[in-house]
């Protein structure tokens, strides 16, 4: 569970409309609490996770003289349910940001998924890896060196197609904007499909409030893009969503009201 402020998620609005809707939701300005949801797939001998969440260290992180604690729970909810790390067959990375990729090595450097498959985009990976992405912010890149760059020498599957299958009733969609490669999921067989945004909606206000603009995207107009692109594929086949930072466990329905989107939780 993270602590976000509304000047970070909505940066583009007049104060008297964000205030009306954070009081709406029940929020306050300098509390707008995110969980970060990782997935947990079984389909017969296969055990697919989606994202690796923060990771977790017993002792500070020291970086550019600031000391960050992580202290993810992943491991220990999958020990919850008798899964050891090593029988997880493939691990979906969506994008490249902290909380998605924290958990992929553990603080002493050893890869904490060994028999995986590794798989995400070819975009994310090239930005990541090149000039481009030097104007992000130095612990982001910390994070990458630290736990995606190691993977090139380990099993990864790099996605090159929009509405690309990676396995067997798991099909990637690209989904720019908050990331330059970030990936939503289509999950399950076609009648019974669920779809996987990640963080292309940070939170239901962005469902309601599609031009508000979140200091997390990389690009606004790449992201309200894709928002609509998910909204209008959620829509036509009537899949329910799941997002990483919604309530948990972040599964709901949009639903369209003339030109508007509302959320609603599935209870």
């Amino acid at each position: 569970m993270f602590k976000y402020l509304s000047k970070d998620f909505f940066i583009n609005v007049d104060k008297m409309e964000l205030d009306e809707a954070l009081l709406k939701h029940n929020l306050s300005p300098d509390n707008i609490p995110s969980p970060f949801i990782v997935m947990l797939l079984q389909d017969g001998d296969r055990k697919i996770l989606i994202d690796a969440g923060i990771g977790f260290s017993e002792d500070p992180i020291v970086f550019s003289g600031k000391e960050y604690i992580w202290k993810g729970q992943l491991n220990h909810l999958l020990e919850k349910e008798n899964v050891n790390p090593s029988e997880i067959t493939d691990v979906v990375i969506t994008h490249f940001h902290p909380d998605h990729i924290g958990g992929v090595f553990s603080s002493d450097n050893q890869l904490v998924f060994p028999n995986a498959t590794f798989h995400m985009h070819q975009y994310e990976w090239d930005y990541w890896h090149s000039s481009k992405s030097d104007n992000q912010p130095p612990l982001f890149k910390y994070f990458i060196e630290k736990n995606i760059t190691p993977l090139k020498n380990n099993n990864i599957n790099l996605i090159t197609k929009d509405f690309q299958e990676i396995g067997k009733n798991i099909i990637s969609v690209n989904a720019a904007g908050h990331t330059e490669g970030q990936i939503a999921l289509i999950i399950g067989p076609k009648n019974d499909q669920l779809l996987y945004i990640s963080d292309a909606f940070l939170h239901p206000i962005h469902i309601e409030k599609l031009n508000w603009q979140t200091n997390y995207d990389s690009d606004h107009e790449k992201a309200r893009n894709t928002r609509l692109k998910l909204l209008d594929l959620a829509d036509n086949v009537g899949m329910k969503i799941n997002a990483f930072h919604f309530d948990f466990p972040g599964i709901g329905i949009a639903h369209k009201e003339n030109s508007h989107w509302k959320w609603v939780y599935e209870k």
